[in-house]
């Protein structure tokens, strides 16, 4: 059985594994591949997360910014509802969903 990863990562949307430059998932699912739901919002995630990065930014070479983070929550809890939703619609059992970013973002490590 194959698995799915959500995740956060410099330039990549949570589905893990996707291409960093079109959002594209590429899971080797094709009903997950071919999704342009999923596309739209693991991009719209990336985007976000990037937003959290600074460079040469408080005294650091790259600093993620917890405030930018905390100013993109709600919406990138609502895209991972999204994207869990709609993984759950396709998964016929091909795939298991490792999910690890919900716990993250609601204050976990």
């Amino acid at each position: 059985m194959q698995k799915i990863k959500l995740m956060f990562e410099f330039m990549h949307g949570p589905i893990w594994p996707s291409d960093p430059f079109t959002g594209q998932p590429m899971t080797d699912i094709k009903l997950v591949d071919n999704d342009p739901d999923l596309k739209s919002w693991n991009t719209r995630c990336s985007e976000l997360w990037e937003e959290c990065y600074e460079f040469n930014s408080h005294g650091q070479a790259c600093y993620f910014n917890e405030v930018t983070l905390a100013n993109h929550k709600q919406e990138l809890v609502d895209l991972l509802v999204n994207i869990k939703q709609q993984l759950a619609e396709l998964n016929h059992g091909e795939f298991i969903l490792e999910d690890q970013v919900t716990d993250y973002l609601n204050g976990g490590s």
